[in-house]
C-alpha cells in the first residue's frame, strides 16, 4: 500500500481517537459511566443514553460510525466486501424471525445468564440446531450474545425490540402481541416483512417496466397501493402493525427536536395550524400544548380525524373545550377548504407520494394560501455523498450543513445510511421517496411555493423546510 493510503487509515484512526476522547470526557463529566453493548437492557431514559443525544457527544458518535465503517472498507478485501454486502438479506430475515419468535422476551426472563436454544425453541416447536444457528448469525453481528455452546441472551440492541410482555402472553394473544409497545418492534417487522419482500423485485421492476409499476406490487400480487391494500379486511393485522410502527419511529427523535426548528412561538395569538394529512394531529397537539394560543386544524381521513378527536379530547381537552382545535375530514387532494391558514404543516406526507402528486397536493395549498401564509414541509433532505457542492445550500438560508471532517465521506457514510434505507424503502412500497434540497426546491416552484429558509432540527433527521407563496 502506497504512503498516501497509509497516512489515510493514519487519518481515520484519528478521528476515531479523538471522538473517543470527547465521549470520555463528557461521560467523566457527568460521572456516567458509557453504555455497554453487552447490557441486557434498554431504556432511552437512563442518564447514560440520554446523553448520547448531546449535541457534542452525537457529533463525536457520527465520526466514529463514519470512520469505523471507512477504515473497515479500506482494509477489508473488496471481493469479501461486496459478497457480504449482497448476503445481508439474511440478518433481516433472521431479525424477523427472533422477534416473531419472541426471542428477546424469553431472554428477559431467563436474565444474563441466558437460555439454551432448546429452550427458546421450544414454544414455536422449532429445531433447536438451527435457532441456534439463527441466533448466532445474529450475534455474530452484535445483536444478541453467545454466552457459552448454545446458549443465548439479551443484549443492548436486542433488547430494543423487547415487546414488554411476557412470551406465554405474546404467544396465546398473537393478534395483541404488539399493542402497547413502544413501535420498535412493530417497525422492524414492517421493513423486514412488506418492504423487505419489496426490495427482492426491485431488479425485476427496473428490468422489465411496466407504467405505474413498482415493487411492492408485484411482490404482493396486487395492483393497488400500498395503503389501500393495508386496508382490506385480511391485512387488518398488517394495517395495525404498519400504524404502531409509524409511531415508532418517535423513538429516533429527541423529546424536543420539533422545537428546535420552525418558531412556533413567533405566531401571534390566533394564528391558524393547519396539519395537513396529520392523522391523529400528535404533532400538533405538541406545538400546541406548549403554544395554546394558536388555533389548530386537523385534516386526513374521516377515520383518522374521528380517532384524533378522542385523542385530543383525552390528552388535551382544554384546546377542545375552549373550541381550539377543528377536525376536518378532507382528501388532501381535494380543494383545501381553509382560506385563513398561518401555516400549512405537512409533517412525513410528501415522501409518500411522487413529484406528480406531490406538486398536486402543495397546489391545492397554494390556491387557499393569504400572501402571509407560511407552508412548513417536515421532511428529511437527503444529503449528497459528492464531497462537491451543487451551490444550493448557499442559496437557502439555514440549508448549508456541516460536512464530515477528511477523510470522511462528506455525509458520514454509513453513518446516517438510516435516511438512504429510508429513500429506498419508500420507493419499494409507495414509488417515491425522500428528496435532496434541490428536489424540494423544485417541488415548491411546481407546487405555487418558493422555498425560503430550511431549519436542520437537533436530535432528529427532520428538517423544516419553509416556503412562501409564489
Amino acid at each position: 500500500m502506497s504512503s498516501s493510503g497509509i497516512a489515510s487509515l493514519r487519518q481515520l484512526a484519528s478521528v476515531i481517537n479523538s471522538a473517543i476522547d470527547t465521549i470520555e470526557n463528557a461521560y467523566s463529566d457527568a460521572s456516567l459511566d458509557f453504555p455497554s453493548l453487552e447490557a441486557p437492557h434498554f431504556n432511552s431514559t437512563d442518564p447514560e443514553e440520554a446523553l448520547l443525544q448531546d449535541s457534542t457527544v452525537s457529533s463525536a458518535v457520527l465520526n466514529i460510525i463514519a470512520a469505523a465503517s471507512q477504515l473497515s472498507a479500506t482494509v477489508t478485501s473488496p471481493v469479501a466486501s461486496a459478497l457480504n454486502a449482497a448476503q445481508m438479506f439474511n440478518v433481516s430475515s433472521c431479525l424477523r424471525a427472533a422477534s416473531e419468535l419472541n426471542v428477546v422476551e424469553l431472554l428477559r426472563a431467563a436474565g444474563p445468564e441466558g437460555l439454551h436454544a432448546k429452550d427458546i425453541a421450544a414454544p414455536s416447536k422449532n429445531d433447536p440446531a438451527f435457532i441456534a444457528r439463527m441466533l448466532r448469525l445474529l450475534a455474530t453481528h452484535n445483536i444478541f450474545r453467545e454466552v457459552k455452546p448454545n446458549v443465548f441472551a439479551n443484549n443492548r440492541i436486542s433488547a430494543v425490540l423487547d415487546k414488554g410482555k411476557p412470551a406465554n402472553v405474546l404467544y396465546e394473544k398473537r393478534s395483541e402481541r404488539l399493542v402497547g409497545t413502544n413501535g420498535a418492534t412493530a417497525f422492524l417487522e414492517l421493513v423486514t416483512d412488506e418492504i423487505f419482500k419489496s426490495m427482492a423485485y426491485l431488479t425485476e421492476t427496473l428490468l422489465d417496466r411496466k407504467e405505474g409499476e413498482i415493487p411492492f406490487n408485484r411482490a404482493f400480487g396486487t395492483d393497488q397501493v400500498m395503503f389501500d391494500w393495508l386496508h382490506r379486511p385480511e391485512n387488518a393485522w398488517r394495517l395495525q402493525r404498519f400504524g404502531l410502527g409509524m409511531a415508532g419511529t418517535a423513538m429516533t427523535e429527541t423529546n424536543d427536536a420539533l422545537f428546535t426548528g420552525f418558531e412556533w412561538s413567533s405566531l401571534p395569538a390566533g394564528s391558524v395550524l393547519v396539519d395537513v394529512g396529520g392523522g391523529i394531529g400528535n404533532t400538533a397537539m405538541t406545538i400546541a400544548q406548549k403554544n395554546p394560543s394558536l388555533r389548530v386544524v386537523v385534516q386526513d381521513l374521516e377515520h383518522q380525524v374521528a380517532l384524533g378527536k378522542l385523542h385530543w379530547e383525552q390528552s388535551f381537552p382544554a384546546h377542545v373545550k375552549n373550541q381550539m382545535v377543528e377536525f376536518q375530514g378532507l382528501n388532501f387532494f381535494d380543494p383545501q377548504p381553509v382560506k385563513n391558514a398561518s401555516i400549512f404543516m405537512v409533517r412525513y406526507v410528501l415522501h409518500d407520494w411522487n413529484d406528480a402528486r406531490a406538486a398536486q397536493l402543495l397546489r391545492r395549498l397554494r390556491e387557499a394560501a393569504q400572501p402571509t401564509t407560511r407552508l412548513v414541509v417536515i421532511e428529511k433532505i437527503v444529503a449528497l455523498a459528492s464531497s462537491v457542492s451543487s451551490g444550493e445550500e448557499e442559496a437557502i438560508p439555514g440549508a448549508a450543513r456541516p460536512s464530515a471532517p477528511a477523510p470522511l465521506l462528506p455525509n458520514w457514510g454509513v453513518a446516517s445510511t438510516e435516511a438512504y434505507f429510508y429513500d429506498m424503502a419508500v420507493y419499494s412500497v409507495m414509488g417515491s421517496g425522500a428528496r435532496t434540497l434541490g428536489n424540494f426546491i423544485d417541488l415548491f416552484a411546481e407546487g405555487g411555493w418558493k422555498l425560503v429558509k430550511v431549519y436542520h432540527c437537533s436530535g432528529s433527521q427532520l428538517s423544516h423546510i419553509v416556503g412562501v407563496p409564489i
